[in-house]
């Protein structure tokens, strides 16, 4: 297989070189002078045709990273190649990591030392997979978690000073996506396209210079503590209403019964009468909880609920587009779902379709039902 200078080798310029922190220890630049070897994945012989790199922060200003490398496996030769990567990575995942761990290890002590800023690097680890839009891809994914990536001032995170300056080569995209309840206050330069949740940069489109990239953004509490006080408020004119309601069923009900037109005591209560309004609080408190701002919700509960709403069967690539989520998001939040056995998933054509395991077993255990009632 033949490998395309520049496309692999980019990863590695763009967290070495450029103009900012990253730049001072690498000694590169952007014209490509001194640029660093390239790592394992380049060792590996894969022929990438696309680099996405996700840059998840959190609040307490760790980031999670997700480099993926995108192969075009449109012959024989690519996809033996690819197959052969991924059953080396399979078998011996810690050779694979430990070079990039090494060099990112190095670039965050770099970066560290440049920003006044405590951080570390850990948690390394590489997967492969194959992935089925228009063309079918090979997917080599690394992860690691980047500490104290982002600075943290009160309710703002403040990300890009760790990696100011570096170099996009074109077919290279940068992420960086904050957290369900903070919003965007400033991104610098302007992004080339915005989601919902984050900012993505594309290189043949974008340059950053000193300063950038930069990402500001603030948490946004104002509605969620809104929509949690109006649902305390309804919760207790619920609350107030049946008193109300009880008191004077109760009352109605002692007259009744003084009259002996009542079979039970006159202090008993309607009991159906209770329970119905009972069921209807806490029915209502449950269509509270329901039509709750899905920012609230869990990434987990996120995919669920989305799938129960779809009749317990969607395809993968929907969740992506109904979510904004990138690609590599997506399939780490399903596969923890199948981890937990929450979620199923199964290939249709070249779609991966998620299905809830009780509507997989809901036929099965129907016929079986049938059977048991007939014997």
């Amino acid at each position: 297989m033949n490998v395309r200078a520049g496309v692999t080798v980019v990863i590695v310029a763009v967290l070495l070189a450029g103009t900012g922190p990253i730049a001072a220890a690498a000694g590169a630049t952007q014209s490509g002078q001194s640029q660093p070897e390239p790592f394992a994945l380049q060792q590996d012989g894969i022929d990438a045709d696309e680099v996405r790199m996700d840059v998840a922060v959190q609040p307490n200003g760790t980031a999670e990273w997700t480099l993926e490398f995108w192969v075009r496996l449109d012959d024989n030769e690519s996809e033996t190649a690819f197959e052969s990567l991924r059953a080396d990575i399979r078998d011996d995942p810690e050779n694979h990591t430990q070079s990039f761990a090494d060099r990112m290890s190095e670039t965050v002590s770099t970066a560290s030392n440049a920003t006044g800023r405590e951080m570390a690097a850990d948690g390394f680890d590489v997967t492969t997979a194959r992935q089925s839009l228009a063309r079918e891809y090979g997917v080599v994914r690394y992860t690691f978690r980047w500490d104290g990536f982002a600075a943290v001032d009160g309710d703002e995170l403040r990300a890009g000073d760790a990696i100011e300056g570096f170099y996009l080569d074109d077919g290279t995209r940068l992420l960086i996506e904050w957290p369900a309840d903070y919003e965007l206050v400033s991104a610098t330069p302007a992004p080339d396209d915005e989601r919902e949740q984050a900012v993505i940069w594309r290189g043949g489109d974008t340059d950053f210079v000193s300063g950038e990239p930069r990402v500001v953004v603030t948490a946004d509490t104002g509605p969620n503590a809104a929509l949690l006080a109006a649902a305390a408020i309804v919760v207790a004119g619920l609350g107030a209403a049946g008193a109300w309601w009880y008191r004077n069923r109760s009352a109605a009900g002692g007259a009744a019964g003084g009259d002996g037109d009542s079979g039970r005591p006159d202090d008993a209560p309607d009991s159906a009468a209770a329970t119905a309004a009972a069921t209807t609080a806490g029915s209502v408190g449950s269509s509270a909880t329901e039509a709750a701002d899905p920012e609230l919700l869990t990434n987990e509960e996120q995919v669920l609920r989305l799938v129960r709403e779809r009749g317990g069967r969607m395809k993968q690539q929907a969740v992506v587009e109904e979510l904004g989520w990138t690609d590599a998001k997506t399939s780490k939040v399903v596969s923890g779902l199948r981890e937990d056995d929450e979620l199923e998933s199964f290939r249709l054509g070249r779609e991966n379709v998620l299905s809830l395991p009780d509507e997989d077993g809901e036929g099965t255990d129907g016929a079986g039902g049938a059977d048991g009632g007939a014997s």
